[in-house]
């Protein structure tokens, strides 16, 4: 037999967009349920701990743009308190070349560092400047289309590659250019000095799941989400399962931090028009590897987070126990390899990726392979290519989506769902005000 619940809110996931989403309208009076399938909150925004090494599921950092950022603001808002330091200095790698970044004028650095000549230099450097000061270029070419008519360096291609695919995990020849510019407008408006936490980001977590609570926000673990019951176009329910047997919530506000295509799932295909599922059916997930490595003596020589343009999987690489010891065991040390896939063989990407890392660091040939975490699926990197995000509002009456799949226009991760989660809850306040 069923147990039939209540609610004002029902957030299937308990992602970052979802426990903000529930932060926000918790703090607002309404009765809000999280549904979280995992034994965790948290999803792509926590971490574990393996073999005294903090891993994160996915985010390493407290928003991309540190302290000055979106996020940032908003979880101080919310009144999330976390001990953080800023992520090393920026080099780049090439060949044996290391070349440090300054905070500010990073792309200049780079492109007169790696320019034939002083005219290549400045072109490249004035048409970036148009972009980003003026106007960006049309979306109806890639960006490693619009680079091509200034320059065919292969090296000032492959730091545009390298900033899609480590923002993104999005290679720049599938990047509409319009879009890569406004979202690198973004790190030159707030800057890309990440925040990290001190034991991972589950500190993160845990200090909001301590805000849930006292904004009586429930919040329960375990629990498969069967459907989202609609009627008339509109939300009339949940039907869930738990280890104690089926729960139907009732309600008429559901926000999914799922991702689209699951959510179409749960509140099956006829209830939405054919032009909302083709756009379902493109958002395009992202996917990339991140393998954690650990041994005795450190191999990149100071507390540089390294950048990596050379390769076609291979992106960054960086020592976290630097900013923080706890991240590895007394005596060892921690490398975190993030790596982007080419093609959906993830067993012929792995040997490819492990390759190119031995390549660029041969130490890590001896090193120990403490983790290795495959984005893609239901755990992408991001739900939705940039330019392809969704609107907060679906078809149905009632029905959002919450986190990176509907990130606005230049923001990416937990940058842009720090914007779009109190969009959701300022939509929710206007249609379904309390009291009303």
């Amino acid at each position: 037999m069923s147990k039939q619940i209540r609610t004002e809110v029902v957030i299937i996931g308990g992602g970052l967009g979802g426990v903000l989403c529930g932060a926000l309208l918790g703090r607002d009076g309404y009765q809000v349920m999280i549904l979280e399938r995992q034994a965790f909150p948290g999803g792509r925004y926590t971490s574990f701990e393996k073999n005294g090494y903090k891993i994160n599921t996915g985010a390493y950092a407290v928003g991309l743009h540190g302290i000055n950022g979106p996020l940032w603001k908003l979880l101080a808002d919310i009144g999330v308190n976390v001990e953080t330091r800023e992520t090393p200095p920026h080099h780049i790698w090439t060949g044996d070349k290391d070349i440090p970044l300054p905070p500010k004028g990073q792309l200049r650095t780079i492109v007169q560092a790696f320019g034939k000549n002083s005219k290549e230099s400045e072109r490249v450097i004035n048409s970036v400047h148009q972009a980003l000061q003026w106007q960006e270029p049309s979306d109806e070419f890639t960006c490693d289309q619009w680079l091509y008519q200034y320059t065919d360096n292969p090296l000032i291609h492959g730091f545009f590659d390298f900033f899609s695919r480590s923002m993104t995990a999005t290679y720049y020849s599938d990047f509409k250019a319009g879009e890569y510019f406004r979202l690198m407008r973004s790190f030159g408006r707030f800057g890309n000095h990440t925040a990290m936490p001190k034991n991972g980001q589950k500190a993160t977590m845990d200090s909001l799941m301590k805000i849930l609570q006292k904004w009586k926000v429930n919040v329960m673990l375990e629990l498969k989400v069967e459907k989202i019951i609609s009627n008339g176009g509109k939300v009339e329910g949940v039907i869930a399962n738990s280890k104690d047997g089926q729960i139907e919530i009732d309600t008429h506000i559901v926000i999914s931090d799922i991702g689209p295509k699951n959510t179409v799932k749960l509140a099956s295909e006829q209830n939405f028009d054919k032009g909302y599922l083709q756009q379902a059916n493109n958002v395009d997930e992202t996917i990339a590897v991140v393998l954690v490595f650990g041994y005795e003596k450190p191999i990149i020589n100071g507390p540089h987070h390294v950048q990596l343009i050379e390769w076609d999987r291979l992106s960054a690489f960086w020592e976290a126990n630097h900013v923080w010891p706890e991240y590895a065991p007394p005596g060892r040390q921690n490398l975190i390899a993030y790596a982007t896939m080419k093609t959906d063989d993830t067993k012929k990407e792995l040997e490819i990726i492990k390759e190119q890392c031995k390549s660029q660091c041969p130490s890590l040939e001896k090193a120990d392979i403490v983790a290795t975490l495959i984005f893609k699926g239901d755990w992408p990197i991001l739900r939705a290519r940039p330019s392809r995000c969704l609107s907060i509002r679906t078809p149905i009456y009632g029905l959002y989506l919450a986190g990176d799949a509907v990130n606005p226009s230049g923001f990416t991760c937990g940058e842009g769902i720090s914007l779009s989660s109190p969009a959701i809850v300022e939509d929710i306040k206007n249609r379904f005000p309390k009291g009303a």
